[in-house]
């Protein structure tokens, strides 16, 4: 369906504003208010099914109440697939606004500006000034960020400097005073084998941020990644435990590669859920992930 042809928002009547005719000023529609948040939160997390409880977040009983439950607020380790995870993420980003700074990124991204690849010095003279660059970590995710969302799991190969630029980049938030979420996904569990696992984070991770667990993984199959030998499973297994190396360390047992499931792209809003924050101009960028 093209724009021309969509049904027109019967509060405002397709405008986008409504207009308060006591203080002579106009404040958003709920319509322009959605639009906003689907390009600041992107399309993946916006249109991801609406629920309105989670163990991470609970909307306030009155409008203006701060939320009964946030824990935006503090360093998770969430063990969940990233499919499910995006109706929570909804629910937890959409009611702040669309000044809420928050940041999705990957390991891969954090081992890519770590080892300066993505630096000004590293882009061709004729594009630096038409390409984002990333000089350090705290570019990337730095203080500025009032929230960031590390995806685990993306790595093709194993790289030596990928475990510390994780935890550095871990240590960087916890100096700014920031919180930060660790999402392991069960197609790349996070121990021995896992392209970005060391002792030393584990350790590190363990001692700075509480373990989540979401969703249920039973009878569902993932496509495994980010681990060693997993591009050898075809399709996605169940359980892998018989083939796992006789020399993988007892301590660190590895959870049983999963596969992939279809997004669902069905958009549906936290029509009258939401608070519009602030006025004026428009939000610079999304949350999307990188």
């Amino acid at each position: 369906m093209s724009e021309s042809e969509k049904k027109a928002c019967p509060t405002c009547g397709g405008v986008g504003y409504l207009y308060n005719e006591e203080t002579f000023t106009r404040e958003p529609c709920n319509c322009k208010v959605a639009e906003y948040m689907t390009k600041h939160l992107g399309t993946e997390i916006a249109k991801a099914p609406t629920i309105f409880s989670s163990p991470l977040f609970e909307l306030a009983d009155k409008s203006g109440e701060p939320p009964k439950l946030d824990r935006t607020k503090e360093n998770l380790h969430i063990k969940a697939a990233w499919i499910d995870l995006l109706s929570h993420l909804k629910l937890c980003l959409w009611p702040k606004g669309i000044f809420f700074n928050f940041r999705i990124v990957t390991d891969e991204k954090i081992k890519t500006v770590f080892v300066g690849a993505e630096s000004f010095s590293q882009r061709a003279k004729n594009k630096r000034e038409d390409m984002v660059t990333y000089n350090s970590l705290n570019d990337l995710l730095g203080k500025e960020y009032d929230f960031v969302i590390i995806r685990l799991g993306f790595l093709g190969h194993k790289n030596q400097a990928a475990p510390g630029a994780v935890k550095e980049a871990l240590m960087i938030r916890d100096v700014a005073q920031k919180p930060t979420w660790i999402i392991e996904e069960p197609n790349s569990p996070f121990g021995y084998g896992n392209f970005t696992w060391s002792e030393d984070l584990q350790e590190y991770i363990d001692r700075n941020f509480k373990t989540v667990s979401l969703g249920k993984t039973e009878g569902r199959v993932f496509e495994p990644r980010g681990y060693a030998g997993a591009e050898e499973v075809a399709g996605g297994v169940e359980d892998v435990s018989a083939s796992e190396p006789a020399t993988r360390p007892a301590k660190r047992p590895v959870t049983p590669p999963r596969s992939s499931i279809p997004v669902d792209e069905d958009l549906v809003a936290l029509e009258g859920k939401s608070k519009w924050r602030g006025r004026g101009s428009r939000p610079k960028g999304g949350g999307g992930p990188i």
